[in-house]
Parts: C-alpha cells; sequence; structure tokens
C-alpha cells in the first residue's frame, strides 16, 4: 500500500495525472473533451466582443462583471486586460501574429501541483491549439490558451479561486468572425 501511495505520488508530481480544467472538459474513462473553437454567435446585451478588429478570434465579456482596459494595437499585436469588479486578479487577452506563446511559462509548470492540458481544435475536428490549466503550489488556479487561428493568440491568467469562474467563462466564450467573403 505505501509502495502504491508513493508511486501515486511520484506519478502526479511529474504531471501524468492530470484533472481537468472545467466541468466541460470531463469525459468518460478520464478522457478529457477538447475545447471547440466555433464561429461566433448573437452576442449578448451585457456582453462586450473584444478581440483584434471584427473578423478573427474574439471573446465576450459580461460588462456588468469586469473591466476592460488595453486594446490599443502596437506594431504587431493587440493585449486586453480583464479585471473583475470584484476581487484581484487580472486575464489577458492577447492578438497578434507572434503575440502569444504555444505553452505556459516554464517557471509555472514547475511550480504547479497539478496541470491539465487538452487540445483546441475547430468545429471539423482540426487542432488549432492548446488549453493548459493547473494549480500552482501556492493554491492559485492558472489557465494559458493557445489558439493559431491567423495569428498566434491566446489568454492567460493566475489567480484565487474567487475569480475563476469569470475568467473561465470568458476565456470559454471564444468564437471565430470569418472575414465575408469577396
Amino acid at each position: 500500500m505505501a509502495a502504491f501511495l508513493l508511486l501515486t505520488i511520484l506519478i502526479g508530481s511529474l504531471g501524468l495525472l492530470r484533472a481537468p480544467a472545467t466541468a466541460e472538459g470531463q469525459a468518460e474513462a478520464g478522457k478529457v473533451r477538447p475545447m471547440v473553437l466555433s464561429a461566433c454567435g448573437k452576442q449578448g446585451s451585457h456582453l462586450r466582443r473584444v478581440g483584434w478588429g471584427k473578423y478573427g478570434l474574439q471573446f465576450d465579456v459580461p460588462v456588468n462583471e469586469a473591466r476592460i482596459s488595453g486594446g490599443k494595437p502596437d506594431v504587431d499585436y493587440v493585449r486586453y486586460v480583464i479585471k473583475p469588479l470584484n476581487g484581484d486578479g487580472y486575464l489577458e487577452l492577447w492578438f497578434g501574429p507572434m503575440a502569444f506563446s504555444s505553452e505556459p511559462d516554464k517557471e509555472l509548470l514547475l511550480n504547479s501541483v497539478r496541470v491539465q492540458k487538452r487540445k483546441v481544435v475547430n468545429v471539423t475536428g482540426e487542432e488549432i491549439g492548446q488549453d493548459s490549466s493547473g494549480k500552482t503550489k501556492t493554491g492559485k488556479i492558472w489557465r494559458h490558451t493557445f489558439f493559431l487561428v491567423g495569428g498566434a493568440d491566446g489568454t492567460q491568467y493566475e489567480s484565487v479561486q474567487e475569480n475563476v469562474e469569470l475568467f473561465n467563462r470568458i476565456v470559454d466564450s471564444a468564437c471565430f468572425v470569418s472575414p465575408p467573403r469577396t
């Protein structure tokens, strides 16, 4: 029994045992469903859709729960910072040709007690990114989601539990607006 417990702890510390990032990520028999990026639907009245322009990757932010800052283009990227009206922490949304890394920071991974990774796919099932999440040794929850759709776009946060539900709703709202055909 002690050997089994020791082996379980060792496997877990190597990141081989992984828990789902969100309830949507859970599936039968321990398999993790991919995050699916689909076309944007109708935007709710309490939501502000943010992205780099009208087309491409977009996120819906509930303006009655969060403040949005940033959004001014630099040479080759746009960065938004989303802060909850109540609580600390922030969510970053990055857009641009090489704006965001496909992998979480190595230091973050080394300082995590739990790590989960799943694919991001489009509606046809083509892999277009990676959704990584975990929990640090200090108890903070983090998420790093990479999208390769017209650019190297992504989202990231490291926060206390009270903001995780809001930040996950925003990340999970990711959708895509195709430019009109000419």
